[in-house]
């Protein structure tokens, strides 16, 4: 699903940065694989598969808030941290689901793997060999397959949220300026080639070209491109950001991480605004900033979850 609304500079954006998109062209198949209910939540294990003759397959975990005894009907919120406990942990899961607000999670390395060694790995990679696109663009294309196996399980108006912590907030972004389903987009702490712009660099704030540098395999194959770095930077995110508007846009910061950019996002969340007022949607952009540094905490997932249950 691609947002067809696209400006061409976002468009040149998406391929200079992110090296283009993973085409959509494989059906989605989900199966129930277990379920568990308890006093507090039902979780179901589901089993998504990509295309029939080399398929992709994931575990998408979904876990719902009960109301005395019973399945609330309520919005959708989904992350691509699995992978990492301390992001996803017990008392995070717990703050979304007394938000009212029922959480999809998965493991964004089974798609794409996040190599050590900086090279571009995982079963996406080996169905479409010698891609210009990276990881990011991969975890993307995840993140809106989650939205087609959550049609199907939950029925195609069920509102979805995504919220993407440090690097997979980078990814949160481009799925939410490219699939016009997700009502939320939420990213934290995404600094560079994510909500930071490239125009406002404070002190400390990592740069294209050391992103570039450690980890190649996120990026697009020609970002490596001293010139293509310059386009990157001179277009700069808010012509992708902005196609996430009129939908709801959560950018969460902590002032102290610097290596972050919190001047570059709060300059990007500026920029933001007159975009929003011009969509008549002033009230569905939120920058949420705090102190305590780079990790994600309770209280960001509890002011996600709060503004997507907002949303009915």
């Amino acid at each position: 699903m691609t947002n067809t609304l696209l400006s061409p500079l976002a468009h040149d954006y998406i391929t200079a940065l992110f090296g283009g998109l993973v085409p959509h062209e494989a059906a989605v198949r989900v199966d129930l694989t277990h379920r568990l209910t308890t006093s507090q939540s039902q979780l179901e294990t589901w089993c998504v598969q990509v295309g029939t003759e080399t398929p992709i397959a994931w575990t998408l975990w979904l876990e719902w808030p009960l109301v005395n005894s019973h399945l609330r009907d309520c919005n959708v919120l989904i992350s691509p941290d699995a992978c990492w406990p301390h992001c996803l942990s017990s008392q995070a899961r717990q703050t979304v689901l007394d938000s009212g607000v029922a959480l999809a999670s998965f493991n964004r390395l089974e798609i794409a793997h996040d190599s050590p060694h900086a090279q571009k790995s995982g079963p996406i990679f080996e169905r479409w060999p010698g891609q210009t696109w990276g990881a990011i663009s991969a975890w993307a294309w995840s993140i809106s397959r989650c939205v087609d196996a959550l049609a199907h399980i939950c029925g195609a108006n069920t509102r979805m949220g995504v919220l993407g912590h440090s690097r997979s907030g980078k990814a949160a972004l481009l799925a939410g300026a490219t699939d016009t389903r997700i009502a939320l987009t939420a990213a934290h702490n995404s600094g560079c080639a994510g909500a930071a712009s490239f125009q406002s660099m404070g002190p400390g704030a990592e740069t294209l070209q050391a992103l570039q540098q450690t980890f190649p395999h996120w990026l697009g194959s020609a970002c490596a491109d001293p010139a293509v770095q310059a386009r990157i930077q001179a277009i700069d995110n808010l012509p992708l950001l902005s196609a996430i508007a009129p939908r709801a846009l959560c950018i969460l910061q902590a002032s102290d991480d610097l290596w972050a950019n919190p001047m570059g996002t709060a300059a990007t969340f500026e920029a933001l605004g007159a975009v929003y007022k011009n969509a008549g949607a002033a009230d569905q952009l939120h920058h949420f900033e705090r102190t305590g540094g780079h990790p994600i905490t309770p209280l960001d997932w509890q002011r996600v979850a709060q503004c997507l249950a907002k949303l009915g």
